[in-house]
Formats: C-alpha cells, structure tokens, sequence
C-alpha cells in the first residue's frame, strides 16, 4: 500500500489531532513514517524514578548525561520524585517527540509537584533522549542544580505525672577512635586501650576499628555527662564529641518502659521516605521507638535551585556555553531559589503516670537485688501506675509490666470474688484439710502452715492463712468462665492495647479438673504480671473495677462485669485480715490490706519458687515479684516495707 493510502486512511480524530495543531505538522499520534515513542517515554520516567540514566539511549554521550544527572541531583540526599509520562506530541518534519512528565516527591505532610517535559530525537532508527536539566526540574540549567535542606524539629520530652521532663534533649558524648590521626601501627594497640577504659570488648573493638576506612571515625560507645573517664579522652587518636541525645534522669530509669533512642537503622531510614536520614537520633526501643513519630515531630524540607560549584559547572549535554555558564572566574552567577517549602511542626509530648521520686526509690530498693524482681505501685481509685521498676538482672525487658509469671496464692483474691459470686461470705466455712485430691493428683499447703488453722475454717481465715485445700475444695462451685468474670472484674485477665508494653494476665478456662484446681491457687494456666497483680490490688481498695493505666492518651477501659461495692466491702475485709491474722503482718502499720504468694515454675527438684506480695493501703496498691524467692511473706514483703517504710 502507497504512503498517501496511509494517510488518507487516518481515523477522524487522528485527523483532528493533526489539524488542531500549529502548522499541521504536530500530532499526538505518530506520523506514518515514525514509531510510537511510548516505551522510551517509559523508559525515561522508570530511570528518573529509579536514579539511574545509565541505560538510556540519548543522543549525547551517556557518560556525560550520567555526569550531569548526578551533579544536578547529588544535593538531594538520595530523595527522588515519582515520575509519570503524560502526552507525547510529535513533529513529523523535526523527526522529534515531546513528552510530558509529572514529577512527585512526598516530604513531610506535603509533596513537591511539578511538570516538565522532554525531547526524544529519532536517530539512527530509533528514538532517543535529548538530555537537558530541565527534564528534572522546570528552572534548571547547565549552571544550576538541586539540593535539598532540613529543618529538624526539637525532640518533644516524655513526661511525668506533674509535667517534669522524664525524657528529653540532653548533652551525651561519643568516643571513638578517630583514625586520621593516628599511624596505622597505632590503630589497634589504641583501640583496645579505649575499648578497656570504657568497659567494652577490646577485641572486638580493635577488628571494627582495623577495618575501617583510614580516615574513619570508629565510635566506641556514648556516654553520659561526667561518666567519660579520663583514660580514654586522654589516649592519643580519641576523639570525645558532643551531641544530643533524648536522656532519662538515669541510665536505668524506667529503661524497660521508656527504651533507649540512638541513629536511625537503614531499615529505619529506608521506611520513612526522606524524613530520617543517616544520623538522625531516633526512639529505637520502649515508649520512644513507639511513639516516635509523635515525640519527632515533622521535619521541615525545602528544595532549592542553588549554583553549580566550579568544578561541576560545566555546561550540560548539548547546551552552548555562554559568558553565563561559564563565568570569567570560574564561578556559577546562578541565584539561589527556592522551589518548594514544607515548614518543620514540632513534636507532642508524651504524657505518663510515673512518680518520678517513687520510681527513683522503688529502682533504689531493687539495686541489690541478686535476681529478677519487679516493684509496682499503683494510685488507688485512679490507676495511675507511680512505678514500675525492675532490678538490674532484668536488663532492659519490662517484667514489671508485661512478665508472665504463675501468680500463686495472691490470685485467691480473684477465686475468693468468684467463691462469694455463688453465695459463699467471708465467714463461710471451708474444709482446710491437710490435702486434698483432685483427678488423682493430690495438693496440700505449704511446708509452714499453722496447724492450728487446719480443719473447718473460714473463708477469710482460708485467704488469711492462704490455705491451698480450702480454695480447690470448693473449685466444683465453679463453672469454666467463673475465674476469668472474678479476675475481669479486678482489671485482670482481658487484653488492652495500653499504649506500653503491658500484661494484663491470663486466665483461661480450664479443661480438666486437675488444671481447674490448680487454676485456684494460681497456678496451673493462669498467669500474670506485677502490674496486673497491683491491678487486682488496687480494685479491691478503690471499691470499683481499675485498670492500671502509664500512657494518659492510652487508658484502657474494661468491659467486665464491674466490681460492686458490697463485693470490695467484703473483699476489703478478707485482705485486711491477711495482714491483722494472717501471713501479712510483717506489713503491719504499713498497709492495710494483703495477700502473700509463692507460685512453683520450671522443673527443678524441689521446684523453683516465684515469692509475691500484693497489698493496699488508703493511697497505694503495689505487688512486689521477686522471681526466685522462699516466700511472699519473707522474699517479697520486705521490698514493699523497704518502699513504704
């Protein structure tokens, strides 16, 4: 078929689009004797997108676009816009093509938009790119590039109950060997003299600083203000510098809650998307990793049109030089511009429960101790958690609240709710025999209970003397939700997302007698963490359902069945006798109501031994768990006495 049949063969609105432009020769079709430039236009925005113009075909040399292309783009630290081909439009005598390009870079709450086109030339039987700056950026040339600044917000503190700061901006100080100046026969002799100066592995430490670059700052650790010793600052090659970290009032406060910030991760840095960048001090672990956007703030971002440096002010592919690309004195005459502004907000602070002066005193009581042991305390009638305080063995894990440990006999306070639910009162009367089989497996009490006490006794003298076969005698009074409802009803035993790392316990339905008894005296399946125990405290104090709140925007709110106030009158009585009659006289003037609990783990033999306390007074409800301990009354009261004493 002859050319002419082709194009008199045009659909109508080809036709159209030819006519309608200047001259007939443009359309957004392609012309007979042309292919479609569809897939370079492609082509073109995917290498834009991706930062890499290598593989494109361009009518210049393509080292000398990836050179221009990197020098335009080498101030924007690493940022690229998502590009989209639009409309392609082309002229049949120029043998060109122009596309048009959408161009989208999200920073902050905002986005830099901006349209641009490009010119393809076919050449050599093939489309190509007619490299030019202001395929980037509409205000770009030979003489300018882009570079893109931050405005970084002040970090927002996290605070205490009464508003005081708990975490917030504060002078710390790296250390590390600086290898420009030192020799290389030194690299290693002062790595390790460092590494032992500050208590960290110098082995270890000299490989990281060996195979670093030979101008690298090799950092050792951070340290607090004062706590740099002098014989690392003092080593020949160290180098102490200044920066600004979110810091606690200690380096254990709270650690398991509050966590620890540091430098952006390169998974960190990769998933914000341009607002955290290498060295960027960010939440890593706690309430500041969770809440870090929030205590961040939003990073202010600008994008400016800044003049070349001399080196790279050479003109780009194809473009004529001029006096103004290429200035008598070497230097660019560009003007700085700025061609997008996204203000910098700050950040929220975080608002918590803790007392600092009782979290301060409660960690004090833990400091020695040899184990894992965990101390919280909890306002009564509010729930506001003063502290929640772990001993050094616990490192950095929040076992004060979110441990999952067998309770013991301090849940007999949530099987003594459901006992009186069927009808039982305080001073109904309980078998307290020596033992008592259940399924085949016989239970009996602890080695030191008061043999005066076994026989038919009251429930309250059963809480009070925590008589393990008093409790499982009566758990066929109990239907298979009976414990969870009591346990829901003292905020214990439901998930809520508390905004922390929280455990509000456990207490699944059991399924076979056996597991039912033990579920009694808290043990069996059923678990929970100090701060669900001082939960289960601090209901019974406050008369009414309480569920421990840290995070004020966070309160969890309960869905059980409330707590009635005949039911905490009755509950009020039974504790109070603990500590006037029973196992919790060692609190005696301390506090008023208590229940004591040993709860056996693991599969030593003699097993081992959780000991724990829970007790109340007008203020306070707090639980005290020491992890391996003799007994509640013994191992675990002498903390809450320490505390309050």
């Amino acid at each position: 078929m002859s050319t002419p049949s082709k194009w008199f063969a045009l659909p109508l609105a080809a036709v159209l689009a030819t006519t309608a432009c200047s001259g007939g020769s443009k359309t957004t079709t392609p012309p007979a004797d042309l292919p479609s430039a569809d897939a370079v236009a492609r082509q073109l925005a995917a290498a834009l997108t991706a930062g890499d113009v290598s593989k494109l075909p361009t009518t210049a040399p393509i080292a000398e676009v990836v050179a221009d292309h990197k020098v335009v783009m080498g101030g924007m630290d690493g940022l690229r816009s998502t590009v989209t081909p639009g409309t392609i439009t082309y002229d049949g005598k120029a043998k060109t093509a122009e596309v048009d390009l959408a161009n989208s870079l999200p920073l902050g709450a905002g986005a830099w938009t901006s349209a641009t086109k490009a010119t393809l030339e076919y050449v050599d039987g093939a489309w190509k790119v007619r490299w030019a700056p202001t395929i980037i950026a509409p205000d770009l040339t030979s003489t300018t590039r882009l570079r893109h600044t931050r405005d970084l917000p002040t970090r927002s503190p996290i605070n205490a109950a009464n508003g005081q700061a708990l975490v917030q901006q504060m002078p710390a100080y790296k250390v590390g060997v600086d290898k420009a100046n030192l020799a290389p026969s030194q690299y290693d002799t002062t790595a390790r003299a460092l590494a032992v100066a500050v208590g960290i592995d110098p082995v270890a430490y000299g490989k990281l600083v060996t195979a670093a670059g030979e101008k690298a700052f090799v950092p050792a650790i951070t340290l607090r203000a004062g706590q740099v010793p002098s014989a690392a600052s003092s080593l020949p090659g160290v180098l102490v510098s200044e920066v600004l970290l979110p810091l606690g009032p200690s380096q254990t406060f709270a650690s398991g809650l509050l966590g620890v910030s540091g430098e952006a991760t390169p998974e960190i840095v990769k998933a914000s998307k341009g607002d955290v960048l290498p060295g960027d001090v960010v939440g890593l672990t706690g309430l500041q990793k969770r809440y870090d956007t929030q205590l961040r703030g939003t990073v202010g971002h600008t994008i400016s049109l800044v003049p070349r440096s001399t080196a790279s002010a050479t003109p780009s592919p194809g473009a004529t030089p001029t006096p103004a690309t290429q200035p008598s004195d070497g230097a660019s005459t560009a003007a700085t511009k700025d061609l997008f502004t996204e203000a910098s907000k700050p950040g929220t602070p975080l608002a918590l429960s803790l007392d600092q002066t009782m979290q301060t005193k409660a960690e004090a009581v833990l400091a020695s101790q040899p184990g894992i042991a965990s101390l919280v305390v909890v306002k009564v009638g509010t729930g506001d958690i003063l502290a929640a305080a772990n001993s050094p063995a616990s490192a950095a894990n929040p076992t004060a609240t979110f441990g999952r440990l067998a309770p013991g006999s301090t849940f007999k306070v949530v099987t003594s709710l459901a006992l009186l639910r069927k009808g039982l009162t305080p001073t109904s009367s309980v078998p307290c025999t020596a033992t008592v089989n259940v399924g085949g497996r016989n239970f009996k009490n602890y080695a030191d209970f008061p043999a005066s006490k076994v026989g038919n006794i009251t429930l309250t003298d059963a809480l009070a003397n925590s008589c393990n076969t008093a409790f499982i005698s009566q758990s066929s009074k109990l239907g298979s939700g009976d414990l969870a409802a009591a346990a829901a009803s003292l905020g214990m035993g439901a998930d809520h997302d508390a905004g922390y790392s929280s455990f509000f316990g456990s207490v699944p339905a059991a399924t076979d007698e056996v597991t039912k008894a033990a579920d009694m005296i808290g043990q069996g399946t059923v678990e929970a963490s100090p701060m669900a125990m001082a939960g289960v405290a601090a209901s019974v104090a406050s008369g009414k359902t309480v569920l421990p709140w840290l995070v004020a925007s966070k309160k969890p709110t309960s869905t059980a069945a409330p707590l009635t106030a005949p039911e905490a009158t009755q509950l009020q009585t039974m504790m109070k006798a603990v500590v006037t009659d029973g196992s919790g006289k060692v609190l005696t003037g301390l506090m008023q109501g208590a229940k004591t609990g040993t709860a056996e783990y693991g599969r030593a033999v003699p097993p081992r031994t959780h000991a724990w306390m829970i007790s109340w007074n007008q203020n306070h409800a707090v639980a005290a768990m020491v992890n391996d301990g003799a007994s509640g009354s013994g191992t675990a009261a002498p903390l809450i006495k320490a505390l309050f004493g």
